[in-house]
């Protein structure tokens, strides 16, 4: 049966793999996106989905309210959310790190999946069906230095992810997190030229777990924090 995906941070690196593994199943998919020139690569690269309405691009910043709701209101019937925007930020010790950086880990990796999953949850309550999938990140387990804003904003997508299984469990929905090491993108292979890329992991290997979470084979899997 084809169902319904919305992938916010569809236009990166992770979120065009999860958008591809989502449309090889057969599904539709929402993306929202706010910088054009990810939104052009994206198309170019999904054409076909683009054309035949599988795909859809909506400029949207899930960060907000107003936003999140068109993004769930054109999706309609979502059956997986993907909460994979996010970003980046850190080099340098709490003591010496902007409170700024703060707000801006805050904003891109917590807000955005906290409103995305209180814009569709009320109509995955009254189906009784559903599947929410935040992108925490093992940083927040290791806790490296200078990157502590990063971390805790991760460690915030972790406890998100329990309580909104506590929450929506009952109802029929699951809600579960991957949790990737370094994700092998060119951001990454540029920020950091003189890593073993070969320790980090692709993003198609991360797609094809939350595509496995949407399977059949993935429904008694609730409140997980799955390592990648």
């Amino acid at each position: 049966m084809s169902e319904c995906w919305i992938v916010t941070g569809g236009t990166g690196a992770l979120g065009s793999a999860i958008v591809e593994a989502a449309l090889e199943a057969g599904d539709r998919v929402v993306v929202p996106w706010i910088v054009d020139s990810e939104r052009e690569r994206l198309a170019r690269a999904c054409a076909d989905a683009v054309d035949s309405g599988r795909l859809e691009l909506l400029q949207a910043d899930v960060a907000e309210e107003d936003g999140a709701a068109a993004v769930a209101s054109r999706a309609g019937e979502t059956f997986v959310l993907v909460n994979g925007v996010g970003g980046f930020g850190g080099g340098t010790p709490v003591h010496e790190t902007e409170l700024e950086l703060w707000d801006r880990m805050y904003r891109m990796n917590v807000r955005t999946a906290a409103a995305m999953s209180r814009a569709v949850a009320p109509g995955m309550i009254e189906r009784a069906r559903g599947l929410i999938v935040n992108v925490a990140s093992q940083a927040a387990a290791d806790a490296p230095p200078g990157i502590a804003a990063y971390a805790a904003s991760k460690a915030a997508v972790s406890v998100l992810t329990r309580a909104l299984q506590q929450e929506l469990g009952e109802h029929g929905v699951r809600v579960n997190a991957v949790v990737p090491t370094t994700i092998d993108t060119p951001a990454n292979r540029e920020a950091m030229p003189d890593a073993d890329f070969s320790a980090w992991t692709p993003p198609a290997q991360i797609a094809g777990v939350i595509r496995w979470l949407a399977s059949p084979a993935g429904a008694t899997v609730r409140g997980g924090l799955i390592p990648v």
